[in-house]
């Protein structure tokens, strides 16, 4: 399915304006036009911060939510607060006993989260209910070898790679706002996905930067790597 498929009106996402006057280069994905590439360089180690409000995502939650997405092929996560990484590539995130997040990868564009939403209407609602969390949640990606004592300065639960396994979920505050954290890797290096609500979105992404910025680090592009 082509980017164009998935979403028939651009939007830019929350950080466009944040990230305008420091982008070199603009992709859209998902109808959202994103930074590319951002005129900045990293060293290695230091926290990188990257915005993926423009991947799609959808949740699910409710009596019956989890046997219907089971009925659609989908394998989940046995307890809640974990996470898998689907056959087609998409994120499934199991965020209590019958509530999901689904959600694109940077290198998997599927489509699912749009699939599954026309299907459980088509199916007139057969167990629990759809969430629109597209727009309802910013999405960013945290990463580098510094980037625990990043949300070490900002978050009062442990989330080193020695506490916070790779399949991890952490619903908890972030400097003062709900946020899902999801433990992730990056080059075998410990990094995250955070979601939160799109009226934050804005200020916890300068909280982010600014403390990203401190320990020699910063925003990238999605199609960047430190030290480019």
């Amino acid at each position: 399915m082509s980017n164009a498929a998935l979403f028939t009106t651009v939007c830019h996402g929350p950080l466009f304006e944040r990230l305008a006057a420091i982008t070199s280069h603009w992709q859209e994905i998902n109808g959202y036009r994103v930074s590319a590439r951002l005129r900045t360089h990293i060293a290695a180690g230091a926290p990188w911060l990257r915005d993926h409000t423009h991947l799609a995502r959808i949740g699910f939650k409710g009596r019956g939510a989890a046997a219907w997405l089971q009925a659609q092929g989908l394998t989940l996560p046995a307890a809640p607060n974990r996470w898998l990484r689907d056959t087609s590539g998409a994120t499934i995130a199991r965020l209590g006993a019958e509530d999901f997040l689904i959600t694109d990868e940077p290198e998997t564009i599927t489509g699912l989260a749009q699939s599954l939403g026309a299907r459980w209407h088509a199916a007139g609602a057969p167990g629990g209910f759809p969430v629109p969390r597209q727009h309802g949640l910013a999405a960013f990606a945290l990463g580098g070898a510094s980037a625990p004592e990043l949300l070490a300065r900002l978050c009062a639960v442990d989330l080193r790679p020695r506490a916070f396994g790779d399949d991890a979920i952490a619903q908890t505050q972030l400097a003062l706002s709900s946020v899902v954290i999801m433990r992730t890797s990056v080059a075998a290096a410990a990094s995250y996905r955070l979601f939160i609500d799109t009226s934050l979105a804005l200020y916890l992404w300068d909280v982010l930067n600014d403390v990203a910025t401190a320990l020699g680090g910063g925003a990238l592009g999605i199609a960047q790597q430190p030290g480019d």
